[in-house]
């Protein structure tokens, strides 16, 4: 999948934040930035940079989700890879040993217990933290992890590349608290974002489908992402009977287990499906599917708003945008809760974000319009051109 941005396609400030950091590996280092500004993408090339040195430090990257560290694999040439220690924020503890430099992506999404055991296991640690995109319960606060992880350099990166101005707009109609520098850049482009109202959710599900597939193409995936799980079901459901896959879809739900003492990814016998039906979706998240699936064909991915984080994607679909729908799962979920998932998850597009509805629309859409009707696009299927 093309994501990641060559050492020659980065800005001067972004260069001179890798720069800083790689000379200065024994202190603490923040990078800072708006969704888009490409903290990932610095994070990558100091792992690379850190990782060619001669002698090599003792490296671990960790992240909140399996799908952003896997993505950042894909990112980095074997030779690093091989030097460095990949995990997860909740399995940081667990690993032997202390590490010189810990690079850590997503951090404001730690759990407030892990924080000090994820400070002891570096000598240093650089990482990146918007607290914007704080999107779990009962994760950190930005005080406690100043009071934490200190002293530390901060580097704040000034220009968004990732998300063009529509969405940026988008988001922000809604996450209205999103930190906004005065000498903001953001990216210009006639990227639109689009909106579907459709006739009922079947409709909308096989409108999304077909589109996204029709937008998709090798080493460019689409992604649909989902409030929850349960909808990543009705969509394959929808999408099966669609096309007459052969057989009825496993749940992505369901705990499977196929000995006594191994347990399966409900991803897994889901993805087994698909693919015998030759369909171009995935489940994505958890540690199932494959970013590197894409670089070989045409890929749709099924994704949760929680395991998009962190990720980024050409065109990103998000269906069943209802008024009915609770965009954070959690039951103690509260207003600027999902405010901060949909911030998230419209983010994550490079250039074309579409969303739908059938029956009564989400209270942030009727948001977005009251504030710019002109920001989406009425979107009516994959026969419209632009």
């Amino acid at each position: 999948m093309k994501w990641m941005v060559p050492v020659n396609s980065l800005d001067a400030v972004q260069m001179r934040v890798i720069d800083q950091i790689v000379e200065n590996p024994e202190r603490n280092h923040w990078v800072k930035g708006f969704a888009g500004s490409g903290k990932t993408i610095v994070l990558t090339h100091v792992l690379q940079r850190l990782a060619s040195e001669r002698p090599t430090p003792k490296i671990c990257f960790a992240t909140f989700t399996h799908a952003l560290k896997d993505m950042v694999e894909t990112g980095l040439p074997q030779t690093a890879i091989s030097k460095i220690e990949f995990c997860t924020l909740h399995k940081i503890g667990g690993l032997r040993g202390r590490f010189d430099v810990v690079v850590a992506d997503e951090l404001q999404d730690i759990p407030t217990r892990l924080l000090e055991k994820f400070r002891e296991k570096g000598t240093s640690v650089v990482f990146a933290a918007d607290f914007d995109q704080s999107i779990h319960i009962g994760s950190t606060t930005e005080a406690l992890l100043k009071a934490t992880i200190k002293p530390v350099k901060e580097h704040q990166l000034k220009e968004i590349h990732r998300i063009n101005e529509n969405v940026f707009h988008v988001a922000t109609c809604v996450y209205r608290s999103a930190s906004v520098l005065d000498d903001q850049l953001v990216r210009v482009d006639d990227k639109n974002t689009f909106l579907h109202k459709a006739k009922s959710q079947s409709d909308e599900f096989v409108t999304m489908f077909k589109e996204a597939v029709r937008v998709a193409s090798k080493e460019y995936p689409s992604a649909i992402a989902f409030p929850n799980r349960a909808l990543i079901d009705q969509f394959i459901l929808c999408i099966s009977k669609e096309k007459k896959f052969r057989g009825t879809p496993p749940s992505v739900k369901a705990k499977t287990e196929r000995s006594s003492d191994e347990y399966v990814n409900p991803f897994d016998p889901v993805n087994e499906y698909l693919i015998s039906n030759s369909s171009e979706l995935r489940c994505f998240g958890s540690g199932a599917g494959d970013l590197l699936e894409a670089d070989k064909k045409k890929i749709v991915y099924l994704m949760t708003y929680s395991s998009v984080k962190g990720l980024d994607f050409a065109n990103v679909f998000l269906p069943n945008l209802t008024s009915t729908t609770k965009l954070d799962p959690m039951v103690s979920a509260k207003d600027i809760n999902e405010r901060r998932m949909f911030f998230v998850a419209t983010t994550r597009a490079r250039e074309r974000l579409y969303m739908s509805y059938s029956g009564k629309p989400h209270r942030f859409i009727d948001e977005i319009e009251e504030i710019d009707d002109e920001l989406l696009v009425q979107f009516s299927g994959s026969s419209t051109s632009w």
